[in-house]
């Protein structure tokens, strides 16, 4: 027989497992029995319920801790007939976390682990003896605080920069706080839960390794399987010999291999060949195409005893670390073709997991590829994502960065953590192993990086925090489970245990200074070989703030607002970051201060991502902290946890375009790439020797001459996968919009690189530096320079004309035609309507020019509020009264 899954979806109840009042549970949730979701988490049935307000609503979250310090029990009734089957198995895709499973009170297994899959042979529980097959299911879920004392009373205090023990229990880090994070501690069954029944022989794993030899799609499936034990022996007293069948098809072939295994074996590898196999390609680098595999489990007479099928896609991934004349490069390769790494970094999407459905995730992760996004870093302290995440990023061409989950702390190597941490790892490798978006394992997030610069290790003495881990532990098991895929030690890590962890110069950087200590203009101090982590904080969207926050009035210091930041004086270096820009002037109005934060988070974001990825091929990828959030909060996300957009993620798809155009300072020193860099402009290897310019044809002009004759900005493009041949305008214009000097000035690339422009003095030079501007074209791009920190422009009224239209597609089309200057123009619908979005960020216009701009979620009707202020609004009125336009 081929085995069968009965997934136990229903008829489930949970009920309060602590009655003795250690938790401080309300006494309406003692003694009661509620429906539950499986899978699951118990916040989601508190709160359908009601009996458990919206932690992520207003001041909540501390009204709602107990949940995390309870006992909770699950349970139904399963029928564990084997229904002629040898095996009955008790398979859990996910428990959360620290569990006691019974059948009829009888102890099946235990769990303390939610990031791995558990399967509880039953055997002996269907022997026959009694008349009924039915038993009542339990999982009894302790709260992973008691779980977290026992092992912290074993290993002692492990430094990090929280009070919340999440190094002590093997679960999601962030259920316990983050500095963009409320504390939600879940428990509950949050994959499914399934009974299988089954004969002879079972698959255990696949796993599935793909290449490409000379054009040659080779998949290498390593499949193990695993016999009942109970299976009709041969004439000879022996198992019987097992067939593995493999196919693949699709794009017009269809391959197929097959082994057979003799009873001594339990695993074996099939390849199959595809000859001129069509490759998977990154997005924005050619196609994605999916192979369908199917992987079946047989008799040596054709009965099919278990079966996989999935989608692969055929590519060669490589990461370049080779030591080269400035330190070592972060590289990432697919197919011998130098990625562009164009990234963000992803958290769980919600601080209950089980809530994330496979629509949120493709809703999620069709914005990031919208955004221009190449890759998507699943940090270390969140979950493996399900299936449903990795296959969108197979789909879309979203290349995966993939953190073990360490994160932010020094972890214990005793055991029960070191045995789980091993068991984790495989079965997680194991698993994603069929993805072709997965390029990266990460040891860890920082925790090398923080040992040095916090100086735990007076405090930690000998006992291990994770570096074994790290250094040996973790590579071999990705060197045996899954050899196919790059493993780096940690983010940020420079490749030797010699050096700093975080060197500029060597593999992966993050930039914290920004941020915490010094402003954005820093970003230009280094070029880092590989940024895997850098951002700048904003609130939500105007909506989502509203609809998560309860003050009257709401302001910038109202305590429901301050309770949605989460960073350690983060709204103080939200003052901070406004203040050069900006002055100092707008904590009192939110809506002034709302608009410039999500300004000030554009501004700060562009400059670094316009620094680093105009020194290609030095640096070779910029990853964004980060895409999405959990709850509604101040933080650095480009979206926030309503799936709107903040006007960064608008700029980011500018940032992140295949040709970026920018204004940027000049530097002397600044004119070439310097010594023999790892890798030309075309992505290929040039280790001759000698310099190497980045502007491939162009020549870097002489700027020999009196200073104050040198332009201070210079034009810089960078295009990713094509050469150019092109013209850049550039024009000096005064603050009316009046046109003082203009120039039109070639661009030429033979191959993917880095064009730089010298400008001329008649438009890099101005004469007044509070009263003009620097603007620069290039077809549709626009790159503008304001010499002056805002606050000392001398920023005229902006006068505009709007018209609104009904779409027939749905919404609106909003035209607006300027008159004079219009800095930083502005549209925030979602002030009109909970579903309004609009398709543009912050648009710089001058006379006579005219944008339009797809609103949905609106109508013709709402007309008067969308062209008024604070839905519709320029620089200089929220700098000067706050006032709209009279234009």
């Amino acid at each position: 027989m081929t085995l069968d899954r009965e997934e136990l979806r229903e008829n489930w109840t949970v009920t309060l497992g602590d009655e003795d009042g250690r938790s401080g549970a309300p006494d309406a949730v003692r003694g009661a029995v509620l429906p539950a979701t499986v899978p699951g988490q118990v916040h989601t049935d508190l709160e359908r319920e009601g009996l458990l307000p919206d932690p992520a609503y207003d001041r909540n979250e501390p009204t709602t801790a107990w949940v995390g310090r309870a006992d909770w029990v699950y349970r139904r009734t399963v029928d564990i007939d084997p229904r002629g089957a040898e095996r009955v198995d008790l398979v859990c895709d996910g428990l959360d976390t620290v569990a006691t499973l019974t059948l009829d009170g009888v102890q099946v297994g235990t769990t303390r682990n939610m990031h791995r899959r558990y399967r509880f042979d039953l055997r002996d529980m269907t022997d026959g003896t009694n008349a009924s097959t039915d038993r009542e299911l339990e999982i009894l879920f302790e709260s992973p605080y008691r779980e977290a004392e026992r092992v912290a009373a074993r290993a002692g205090t492990m430094p990090g920069p929280y009070d919340e023990p999440f190094p002590y229990v093997r679960k999601s880090a962030s259920n316990f706080g983050w500095d963009w994070g409320l504390t939600a501690v879940t428990s509950g069954p949050w994959r499914p839960v399934a009974i299988e029944r089954w004969s002879t022989a079972r698959l255990r794993d696949v796993r599935p390794l793909v290449d490409v030899e000379a054009g040659e799609g080779v998949l290498d499936a390593h499949i193990a399987f695993e016999r009942s034990g109970m299976n009709d022996l041969d004439q000879d007293g022996e198992d019987d010999d097992l067939v593995l069948v493999v196919t693949v098809s699709g794009h017009g072939t269809k391959q197929r291999s097959r082994v057979n295994v003799t009873p001594k074996e339990d695993e074996a590898v099939v390849t199959v060949r595809i000859p001129d196999a069509e490759l998977w390609w990154p997005c924005g680098y050619g196609p994605q195409p999916l192979y369908d595999v199917e992987v079946h489990l047989q008799t040596v007479d054709g009965d099919v005893l278990d079966r996989s099928s999935f989608r692969t896609g055929f590519r060669s991934v490589a990461v370049d670390t080779a030591e080269d004349s400035i330190g070592r490069p972060f590289a990432i390769r697919v197919n011998s073709t130098l990625v562009d790494v164009r990234g963000v970094n992803w958290i769980p999407d919600d601080v209950v997991v089980s809530r994330v459905t496979p629509e949120r995730y493709a809703d999620r992760l069709d914005a990031a590829a919208a955004l221009n996004t190449n890759l998507v870093r699943v940090w270390g302290g969140g979950v493996y994502e399900s299936h449903d995440f990795y296959e969108r990023c197979d789909e879309l061409g979203l290349l995966v960065w993939q953190d073990f989950l360490f994160a932010c702390a020094s972890y214990p190597e005793i055991e029960p953590i070191r045995s789980e941490v091993i068991a984790e790892a495989r079965d997680n490798v194991a698993r994603l192993a069929r993805h072709p978006s997965l390029v990266v394992w990460n040891g860890n997030n920082e925790n090398i990086w923080l040992h040095d610069v916090d100086g735990w290790g007076e405090e930690l003495g000998d006992r291990g925090w994770g570096l074994d881990y790290y250094l040996d532990l973790l590579p071999t098991i990705v060197d045996a489970v899954d050899p196919s895929r790059f493993y780096t030690v940690a983010s940020p890590w420079s490749g030797d245990e010699a050096l700093a962890p975080n060197d500029v110069d060597h593999e992966t950087h993050h930039s914290w200074d920004v941020w915490n200590r010094v402003s954005d203009e820093h970003y230009r101090d280094s070029v880092p070989r590989f940024v895997s982590e850098f951002g700048w904080q904003a609130p939500p969207a105007w909506r989502t703030l509203r609809d998560a926050v309860a003050d009257e009035p709401m302001t910038p210091t109202s305590p429901g607002v301050v309770h949605h930041q989460k960073a350690d004086d983060g709204m103080g270096k939200l003052a901070r970051g406004l203040e050069p820009r900006f002055g100092d002037g707008w904590n009192a109005d939110l809506d002034r201060w709302h608009w410039l934060t999500q300004l000030q988070q554009a501004r700060a974001i562009a400059t670094g991502v316009e620094h680093w990825r105009t020194h290609w091929p030095r640096n070779t990828g910029v990853v964004v902290w980060q895409l999405n959030d959990l709850w509604p909060v101040s933080s650095w996300s480009a979206i926030d946890s309503a799936g709107r957009w903040k006007p960064l993620a608008h700029e980011l798809r500018r940032l992140y375009d295949d040709v970026l155009l920018t204004l940027r300072p000049v530097s002397h020193t600044d004119t070439t790439v310097g010594p023999a860099p790892t890798v030309a402009p075309d992505g290929t290897d040039d280790r001759t020797g000698g310099a190497h310019p980045r502007t491939a044809s162009l020549p870097v002009p002489d700027v020999a001459g009196p200073p104050e004759a040198v332009s201070p900005v210079e034009v810089a493009v960078r295009s990713a996968r094509n050469g150019i041949d092109t013209v850049v305008r550039v024009r000096r214009v005064d603050l009316a919009g009046g046109i003082l000097a203009e120039e039109y000035l070639p661009v030429v690339l033979d191959r993917p690189g880095v064009a730089v422009v010298r400008l001329p003095p008649s438009v890099g030079v101005v004469d007044d530096a509070r009263g003009e501007l620097i603007v620069a074209d290039m077809d549709w791009r626009r790159a503008v320079w304001t010499p002056s920190p805002d606050q000392d422009m001398r920023w005229r009224p902006a006068h505009y004309r709007v018209s609104v239209t009904d779409d027939p597609a749905g919404g609106v089309r909003m035209v607006v035609e300027a008159d004079s200057l219009v800095r930083d123009l502005l549209v925030q619908p979602d002030r009109v309507s909970a579903e309004g979005r609009v398709d543009r960020g912050f648009m710089t216009l001058l006379p006579g020019e005219r944008v339009e701009y797809r609103v949905t979620g609106v109508s013709e009707r709402d007309a008067a509020a969308l062209t008024a202020a604070p839905v519709l609004w320029t620089l200089d009125r929220v700098l000067d009264d706050g006032q709209p336009s009279d234009g």
